[in-house]
């Protein structure tokens, strides 16, 4: 599989197939892309910026906007 992105630092997510809680160390290629969406922060990946299929990515957040 191809690598999507090198970390550059310990993440938290969720695994996409059990959806049970994950770490992912700094240095670990992302190869899963339902992994790497959900590693938004740019400071987390190696170079300071997101993988080229999550710069374009509309957000997917789970939270609803709070009515003004």
């Amino acid at each position: 599989m191809k690598s999507l992105g090198v970390l550059a630092a310990a993440v938290h997510v969720l695994d996409p197939v059990e959806r049970i809680p994950v770490v992912l160390f700094a240095g670990e290629q992302v190869t899963d892309p339902a992994v790497a969406e959900q590693i938004t922060n740019p400071r987390c990946w190696e170079g300071g910026q997101l993988p080229p299929s999550q710069e374009l990515a509309p957000s997917k957040s789970a939270r609803k906007a709070k009515p003004a």
